[in-house]
């Protein structure tokens, strides 16, 4: 497991620790969860498009040669 090392503000911080220790856990720990739910959402993303993809691609649906005014359209 790799480590990293960071620069935060020292209020930060101190704020981060203090509301860490009431949580019952560490600043390690949060930084840890909330890099996964970063990795987490970008990846669903990715699987979201990949799934609109290909529902495209199975899709019967064309898109032609536009044939139509917008007025023709919302002639009154």
């Amino acid at each position: 497991m790799a480590n990293i090392t960071m620069k935060i503000d020292d209020d930060i911080l101190l704020k981060a620790r203090r509301l860490a220790f009431q949580r019952k856990t560490s600043i390690n720990a949060v930084v840890k969860q909330r890099l996964e739910e970063f990795v987490s959402s970008d990846l669903s993303r990715e699987a979201t498009l990949k799934g609109l993809e290909a529902f495209f691609q199975r899709s019967k649906a064309r898109v032609g040669k536009k044939t139509w005014t917008r007025d023709e359209l919302h002639e009154r």
